[in-house]
């Protein structure tokens, strides 16, 4: 389907006007339209060089920001851990101290001892015939570190 004939000798309102862009008016720019490639070469190469600077320093400053956000959110994580284990230890320190003031008290070895299943000298051990098999620990357990 053919819109226009092929033949040379059309009538001169039916022909298409020659284009030259040398003579040919400047085009309005509409705004917000981005220039061609020819006009960005015209620009000065110093705006140019710090169009692409800026670009790059966006960039950088967009990654530190974003390392520093993880930075924070690991260092966060590990005080939250530093926090857990310091306080474990200071349980563990008042356990100690406690053990190390009672260590020379004789009723509190005597108790100890007792819980351990140990028996004096002049104590005889009575044993229930139906008691039931396995630990008959009455005594606290405490945690030693």
């Amino acid at each position: 389907m053919r819109l226009r004939p092929q033949n040379p000798n059309r009538p001169a309102w039916f022909r298409a006007p020659r284009f030259d862009r040398r003579t040919a008016p400047a085009r309005p720019r509409l705004p917000g339209h981005w220039p061609g490639w020819a006009e960005i070469g015209r620009l000065p190469l110093s705006m140019v060089i710090a169009c692409l600077l800026a670009g790059l320093g966006t960039v950088q400053l967009t990654f530190l920001i974003g390392n520093g956000l993880y930075r924070a959110y690991v260092w966060q994580q590990q005080t939250r851990t530093v926090q857990g284990q310091i306080a474990a230890l200071n349980i563990d320190l008042r356990v100690l101290r406690e053990a190390q003031a009672h260590a020379d008290d004789p009723q509190e070895l005597q108790a100890q001892a007792r819980c351990l299943g140990f028996v004096g000298k002049d104590e005889t051990v009575v044993v229930a015939q139906d008691a039931p098999a396995g630990s008959s620990n009455t005594c606290d357990a405490v945690r030693m570190p």
